[in-house]
């Protein structure tokens, strides 16, 4: 890239008008600039610049949060360690350009939407990767574009919608609500959903989010693993994987009344940035930023202060891998950042080895995290 054209799209983004791919060049720049030619900016204008920068990429990707993987210093910290360190980003890797042809030649594609459709009957439909949801009412299920799945015939009194390792989707239920699946979850949900009194009752296992059609008649409740959640009408977060230790619930707007499921302990009810935390001694509750929740929602992964060993987790789900640590110690390590879901594995990969101590292997879809010791 040409420092006039770096000069072009930093202007830009300074007036809102810079494209994706604009974006994305400009991300690339900072992190790995290859110029041959001195920067034009003094360093003090180029903090400016990236800070304002910075900015705009947070009003665009993450609301207001610093989205890539920096260190936790300050902008003007931040520019001089590019500008001094610039060496590091360009020279080769520390482990040698084999090392990193590797980790691109066996590099791993993002998921896709896809899911399973199990009747209450035993008949099981294969969604399409080619729509991102389903809608179901009383008479027929159809794609998100209006395109039939099924006719309903009474067949589906249960239903379970399921994703694979890899795999998300959306399902609007009967009564208006909308569910996004993450990967290697499941939603089941008992019919009819519209009835005048009762209960809106669905079973989750993995992780959703919820916008739920509001309805002061009709409570709607998910169970999930010893968690049971009870709304009127709002938007949540379930994380409530197997091998995740706790199961969170996150909510984002309205309220949201949490109970330990089998066990007595008093309930909690949720305020707007709030996440009730279920523990086998009680249930925490905790102020967060709730879009760091429902990252995976917006097509990206999200960390903040995050174990190495609970970002990988959430990259075997969605990459369909396995991960080795050669070195215990390795997955104590922390990262903040984000990057986006639909960029191969290595994308992600290549940015944790910039912050870090750190360094990845992928072969036969299995990745190798190792300590680096400098």
């Amino acid at each position: 890239m040409q420092e006039k054209e770096i000069k072009v799209i930093l202007d830009k983004y300074k007036n809102g008008t810079a494209t994706a791919e604009e974006k994305a060049l400009l991300e690339s720049w900072y992190l790995v600039h290859q110029e041959p030619e001195p920067y034009e900016f003094k360093i003090e204008e180029r903090a400016k610049d990236l800070d304002t920068v910075l900015t705009n990429l947070d009003n665009a990707y993450y609301k207001n949060k610093r989205t890539k993987f920096w260190p936790r210093i300050g902008t003007a910290a931040a520019v001089i360690g590019l500008a001094i360190g610039i060496y590091f980003y360009t020279s080769p890797h520390p482990e040698g350009n084999g090392a990193t042809k590797d980790l691109y030649a066996n590099d791993i594609a993002p998921g896709k939407n896809t899911a399973t459709l199990s009747l209450a009957g035993g008949k099981a439909i294969t969604l399409s990767d080619a729509h991102t949801g389903v809608i179901i009412d009383a008479s027929q299920i159809k794609y998100n574009d209006g395109s039939l799945v099924k006719s309903a015939s009474g067949a589906h009194n249960e239903m379970t919608v399921t994703t694979p390792r890899g795999g998300t989707y959306q399902i609007t239920l009967p009564d208006g609500t909308k569910v996004w699946l993450n990967a290697a979850s499941s939603l089941t949900y008992h019919m009819p959903l519209k009835e005048r009194g009762g209960v809106r009752k669905v079973e989750l296992s993995g992780e959703a989010y919820f916008e739920v059609f509001r309805n002061k008649l009709q409570p709607f409740v998910v169970n999930s693993k010893k968690m049971e959640l009870t709304v009127l009408g709002t938007h949540f977060n379930v994380n409530a994987y197997n091998d995740e230790t706790n199961i969170k619930a996150t909510l984002l707007e309205g309220s949201v009344r949490v109970t330990s499921s089998g066990r007595n302990i008093p309930p909690v009810t949720l305020k707007p940035n709030q996440q009730a935390v279920v523990k086998e001694s009680g249930i925490d509750c905790i102020l967060v930023d709730a879009e760091d929740a429902i990252a995976w929602k917006n097509s990206l992964f999200a960390f903040d202060n995050e174990p190495l060993e609970s970002i990988l987790r959430k990259v075997a789900r969605w990459y369909d891998v396995q991960v080795v640590y050669a070195d215990d110690q390795v997955a104590k390590q922390r990262f903040s950042g984000s990057v986006s879901r639909f960029s191969n594995v290595s994308s992600l990969l290549e940015k944790l080895e910039n912050t870090g101590p750190v360094k990845f292997e992928i072969k036969n879809k299995t990745i190798t995290a190792k300590k680096i010791i400098k």
